[in-house]
């Protein structure tokens, strides 16, 4: 009869283990995804570009800096990868978003630096021997 006064602790103990173990966080890849989304989100619709930032660097002299002021220049995203803009002529393009706040656009990796309701900062980086070309479109709704 001794085994049935330990048959509640048993099963207590049971139970306290499933609550514990048996709720853990989410894996990293189903964050990754959930970032991805918000990320997703905040972007969806349409954006105008209000300043282009072109940064050339030959070697280690200073950059050479052109900011650019453009007009009806815009960037509408729609939920199904694709965005449509005038930044080089009429036309759809597909985009990507990854994790680390990494954008695929024209083909090019772009680094989101800025997100919010009503800013989108975004820029791209490329080299070329000793020659480095950076890219920053600056958006607002």
């Amino acid at each position: 009869m001794k085994t049935n006064k330990f048959l509640p602790i048993l099963l207590l103990s049971l139970a306290v283990l499933m609550a514990t173990f048996g709720c853990q966080k989410s894996s990293s890849g189903d964050d990754e995804d959930d970032m991805i989304s918000v990320t997703q989100q905040k972007i969806l619709g349409y954006w105008n570009l209000v300043e282009f930032i072109e940064e050339t660097t030959v070697g280690n002299q200073p950059p050479e800096i052109i900011s650019n002021d453009p007009h009806n220049i815009y960037f509408e995203f729609f939920a199904n990868g694709r965005v449509k803009t005038n930044a080089e002529g009429e036309a759809e393009y597909s985009y990507e978003l990854k994790v680390n706040n990494t954008m695929i656009l024209w083909e090019k990796e772009h680094k989101i630096l800025e997100l919010t309701q009503n800013k989108f900062t975004f820029s791209n980086t490329a080299t070329e021997g000793n020659t480095t070309y950076k890219q920053t479109y600056i958006l607002t709704r």
